[in-house]
């Protein structure tokens, strides 16, 4: 890294909220804890099955693993903060469409109600 400039906070704010996103995750793996993804299938959902369980602490892994590298990578590289954002967007998109190849025949909530949910996670409400 070169020398601290006025511009220093602003390449700096990618990495610290690329990496608050990954502890947020990453903490919720803990053992004996309900993993982030987890908790936002189970509001619509409490009585998820055992699979769908592995499923979402799989899913807070890759997620949790994700933002890490895109924190990491903001440090050292310009707009890499930007690349990850588009690279969040079609991770989302991208395990929206296959969820219903992993478990055909179940019924997911629709886009809106999941973000409903995860917004009410995220506030503690559930």
């Amino acid at each position: 890294m070169g020398s601290l400039d006025a511009a220093t906070p602003w390449r700096l704010l990618p990495a610290l909220a690329l990496g608050w996103l990954a502890f947020s995750f990453g903490r919720t793996l803990r053992r004996g804890c309900v993993p982030l993804i987890e908790r936002i299938a189970r509001v619509g959902d409490p009585a998820l099955e055992p699979a769908l369980c592995l499923y979402t602490r799989r899913l807070t892994q890759c997620w949790c693993a994700y933002l890490a590298a895109g924190a990491l990578l903001s440090l050292v590289m310009p707009m890499a903060g930007l690349w990850t954002g588009v690279g969040s967007a079609l991770l989302f998109v991208g395990e929206r469409g296959l969820r219903p190849r992993f478990f055909p025949g179940r019924r997911f909530p629709g886009l809106s109600q999941q973000l409903r949910d995860a917004v009410s996670v995220w506030r503690g409400g559930a």
